[in-house]
């Protein structure tokens, strides 16, 4: 469903042979604008780490606060907010930082995830010598790059301060909870 066999080096490739500067190199998603990367306007191509995503999900501080490491188990309303939570992972809804893939079937990574806090830049002289695996499908890689740029282009502003909350929330849910 996501990803197809390779089509060349272009927007939402799937690369592997960039040296992120660990053990054991993830592969990457290739971010540069294809209209540029095909008429040769880039020096550079932007790439970012595809990560395993259960590992991060279940690290994640979200995910922590949701399962108890005690529990065996988990109460109805504790599986209720998991399966939200990893709802809005698989959708890629609320959650910015990553965008959401399977890989299969055609290759074995399983369920990823391209983080875009781990973005590096490949000189176009050597991204020829990097091994193109897959291809994110149409219209997926849009999909994908709009999660980027919203990602990308959040602006940041004070929140407003607990008691202001306090009395917003009140204010609102007046009449509504008991």
């Amino acid at each position: 469903m996501w990803v197809e066999d390779e089509h060349g080096l272009t927007q939402g490739a799937i690369v592997d042979g960039i040296d992120w500067g660990l053990e054991d190199n993830p592969l990457g998603m290739v971010l540069s604008n294809a209209c540029d990367l095909e008429h040769g306007k880039s020096s550079f191509l932007i790439v970012a780490a595809i990560i395993p995503a259960k590992d991060t999900i279940t690290s994640t501080k979200e995910y922590l606060a949701k399962v108890p490491k005690e529990t065996a188990s988990l109460t109805k309303k504790q599986k209720d907010a998991l399966k939200e939570l990893l709802g809005k992972y698989i959708h890629n809804k609320d959650i910015c930082r990553y965008y959401f893939f399977d890989t299969e079937p055609v290759f074995d990574l399983g369920l990823a995830l391209v983080d875009f806090q781990r973005i590096t830049s490949v000189e176009w002289e050597t991204a020829g010598k990097l091994e193109v695996i897959a291809q994110l499908r149409h219209p997926f890689v849009e999909q994908m790059m709009m999660r980027f740029v919203a990602y990308t282009s959040r602006i940041p502003s004070d929140r407003v301060s607990e008691e202001t909350e306090t009395s917003y929330l009140e204010e609102l849910s007046s009449g509504m909870l008991p």
